[in-house]
């Protein structure tokens, strides 16, 4: 049962990491057509609630895929590793941990800085073409990271081995 409740808070996290992306990306598309600039800080205000949501989702998932790793393998951490699949899929989330820890709130902390010196009509020259290229850029990070979780589900899937926790 322990294997059961461990493998349903796996999925929850998994769900969480969908939510935080796919809300994230909702309003990075809003921000992308507002036009008046304190209507967009305000917009990467509440976007900032969904970056807050996950280093806790990772945190959640990295626990409980640990306890999954366990599970699976019986307590044997000698197993783990000889499966090709599991090793692709740590080392995914890997990259989309360090992906989204740092290039996710550099981009985001650039474009804010700007539109915040556009809102108080202190904008460098420039300043527009540069919130639209880190706009891009945040686009593109979203894209990364949604293709990420994608590759990363489609290797526990087809992956050589069912989840300890299916009922």
């Amino acid at each position: 049962m322990a294997g059961s409740l461990n493998f349903l808070l796996h999925l929850f996290g998994f769900g969480l990491l969908c939510t935080s992306l796919f809300g994230g990306w909702i309003l990075e598309r809003r921000v992308r057509r507002e036009p008046d600039w304190n209507q967009k800080l305000f917009l990467g205000k509440i976007g900032r609630n969904f970056g807050l949501l996950s280093p806790v989702t990772s945190l959640l998932l990295l626990l409980t895929g640990i306890v999954n790793i366990f599970n699976l393998y019986d307590g044997s951490a000698s197993l783990w590793y000889t499966k090709g699949w599991l090793v692709a899929k740590i080392i995914l989330f890997a990259f989309l941990l360090i992906n989204g820890a740092v290039f996710g709130p550099i981009l985001v902390k650039r474009r804010t800085r700007l539109i915040q010196s556009m809102a108080e009509k202190t904008g460098p020259e420039g300043a527009e073409t540069n919130i639209g290229i880190l706009t891009k850029s945040i686009t593109t990070f979203y894209l990364v990271q949604f293709l990420i979780l994608m590759i990363i589900l489609y290797v526990s899937i087809a992956g050589g081995a069912k989840h300890p926790g299916i009922f």
